[in-house]
């Protein structure tokens, strides 16, 4: 299995060779972390080029994403709106994940907690 920790700051475009490299080798992958995606099927309130590059990604490639029923960013302005940043990815997983945020460890990103539940 490969566990990735991910972060892709916001001034670097999101590839899709990226995702293939980090998912592409034939092993289960767990990758987690903040890719900078907004999409609304992740709670996001708009979608943006990489939200929707990452998510067709997953469709055309079996990749599951998993997201907080929380925001994880709430930015310093009060005028801007909290996001979903931090999302988890997995192919060839088959153990669901249940994710929730850590207010203990805040600063402007929440981190994510992921519950991972076994077979029934």
């Amino acid at each position: 299995m490969v566990v990735l920790a991910a972060y892709l700051s916001p001034s670097r475009p999101l590839i899709g060779a990226e995702l293939f490299a980090c998912f592409g080798g034939g092993l289960p992958v767990l990758m987690a972390g903040d890719l900078n995606a907004k999409h609304v099927h992740w709670n996001s309130r708009l979608s943006t080029k990489r939200g929707k590059t990452l998510r067709d990604y997953a469709d055309e490639n079996s990749c599951l994403i998993f997201v907080p029923d929380f925001p994880t960013t709430y930015p310093y302005n009060p005028s801007v709106t909290p996001e979903v940043l931090d999302i988890v990815i997995t192919k060839n997983l088959q153990i669901p994940e249940y994710l929730t945020t850590c207010p203990a460890l805040s600063s402007v990103h929440l981190p994510i907690i992921i519950d991972t539940i076994g077979p029934p």
